[in-house]
């Protein structure tokens, strides 16, 4: 089943990289992925069908050694992070395991047994690796997404980073496996529970994959960043300004506003208007648009003329300046904890 869910993802993304779909860099190392799990997975079965080869061995050794580093090959593309050497040492050990694995096999018991430990301890490095740098990097790309845009981007992030550490349960029931040793999982029964567990995960990933879609434009920085400060009484005469000129201009019903927008309105610089941001009020700049927002669709929502509930929040989404309703629904409720029909209701209890 693990398999033949990995290889349904392998067309899905080949097609998608053939057609052009989505972003090429981004596909193509997804695809690498499940095209990697479908051979690991491939071995697996093999394995458990009690179809036992000295290739299958060897394949097997070596393609779990890539497959974490593959996938956080994707992550580093999802978030547009620049090309280093990280990954190509992650992928090492796998090219050692090309060469390794003969040795190993022909060398004799204590050579084969330093072998299947050397990828055991190579493959618990390269999960805490992936789980903790992807983690961070997923971080900082949304905290970077929402210090930029205002229409919240950085929520595009927030399946894949719910997905990332249950991707570590796979890891774990993979060292499991390799401890306790597959001959135990060789009935029908036991070998279910694990390949059932490891096909909802790699689903999961496969389908939050499909439909997210980080903009181009997001780069993050791999070098540390210095954060610029501001001097508290310029910081106050710059947040005033922001504060006057947002407010008047009803700049937050763009829902496409930018961070370089809203500093050319003020005749300063993005740096400076975000610091003033986060020095005065300790939020990000996206939450700080929305806060307009939250209270343009209170006002609207408290109107009165409207026929229904539904046509009040119909109109509080189109002239606050929210990109979909489903980001209204919940920045409302973040900011107000009742949603748009519990706060209507409070004005106009008969509805």
């Amino acid at each position: 089943m693990p398999m033949m869910i990995c290889f349904f993802w392998s067309i899905f993304f080949f097609i998608r990289c053939y057609k052009g779909g989505g972003e090429r860099r981004v596909d193509v190392d997804i695809l690498l992925f499940y095209t990697a799990a479908t051979v690991l997975y491939f071995d697996h079965w093999l394995y458990f069908s009690g179809v036992v080869s000295l290739f299958g061995e060897w394949s097997y050794g070596v393609v779990n050694l890539c497959v974490y580093p593959l996938y956080y090959a994707y992550l580093r593309a999802l978030t547009r992070a620049r090309r280093n050497a990280e990954l190509p040492a992650l992928l090492l050990p796998a090219l050692g395991a090309v060469f390794l694995f003969p040795i190993g096999r022909f060398g004799g018991c204590m050579a084969d047994r330093t072998m299947f430990l050397f990828i055991r301890i190579c493959f618990a490095v390269q999960v805490i690796w992936v789980l903790v740098r992807g983690y961070r990097l997923l971080l900082r790309t949304v905290r970077r997404m929402n210090d930029t845009y205002s229409d919240d981007r950085g929520s595009l992030l927030r399946p894949t980073h719910f997905w990332l550490p249950l991707f570590g349960v796979t890891a774990v029931i993979s060292m499991l496996l390799n401890v306790i040793g597959r001959d135990l999982f060789a009935r029908e029964i036991p070998v279910a529970v694990p390949a059932a567990v490891m096909s909802v995960l790699l689903y999961g990933l496969g389908f939050v994959a499909a439909h997210t879609d980080v903009p181009a434009e997001t780069v993050i920085d791999e070098q540390p960043t210095t954060t610029t400060h501001v001097p508290d009484e310029q910081a106050n005469a710059l947040i005033r300004k922001i504060d006057t000129t947002v407010s008047e201009r009803t700049l937050f019903t763009n829902p496409a506003l930018t961070i370089l927008d809203l500093a050319g309105a003020v005749n300063s610089n993005r740096s400076y208007v975000s610091a003033a941001i986060n020095q005065t009020y300790r939020i990000n700049f996206s939450t700080y648009i929305n806060r307009f927002r939250v209270e343009e669709a209170k006002r609207i929502l408290a109107e009165d003329g409207f026929s229904c509930d539904k046509q009040a929040i119909a109109d509080a989404i189109a002239r606050s300046g929210f990109n979909s309703d489903q980001t209204f629904y919940r920045v409302f409720k973040e900011q107000t904890a009742l949603t748009p029909v519990q706060y209507r209701h409070k004005h106009f209890p008969q509805n």
